[in-house]
């Protein structure tokens, strides 16, 4: 569960950060942030489910675990990042920077 939270926080920072060397405004870049953030997670099902990845015979218990974990703490930290933003400063005093 470490490393979901690890990789997650990796994601999220790595979007913001290449948004804003690529001079984007501040609300491009929050949108990029949790964008990268949370795209991962449709991903690790995908290749989870996919029989010719990992065949069906195969005990995906803990696998199938980590991924819903996955999905759930990106739910939990886009939203808690979002509503972090909005309460540091309003959305519609981003336009400009």
């Amino acid at each position: 569960m470490i490393i979901v939270l690890i990789h997650n926080t990796m994601a999220l920072t790595t979007g913001y950060w290449y948004a804003r060397a690529f001079g984007l405004n501040r609300r491009d870049r929050r949108t990029i942030s949790i964008e990268t953030g949370i795209q991962n997670s449709g991903l690790g099902l995908v290749l989870l489910f996919n029989p010719k990845i990992f065949p069906p015979e195969l005990n995906m218990g803990g696998m199938a675990f980590i991924a819903a974990w996955w999905g759930i703490w990106h739910i939990i930290s886009g939203l808690g990042l979002a509503s972090l933003w909005s309460l540091l400063r309003p959305e519609h005093k981003l336009a400009d920077n």
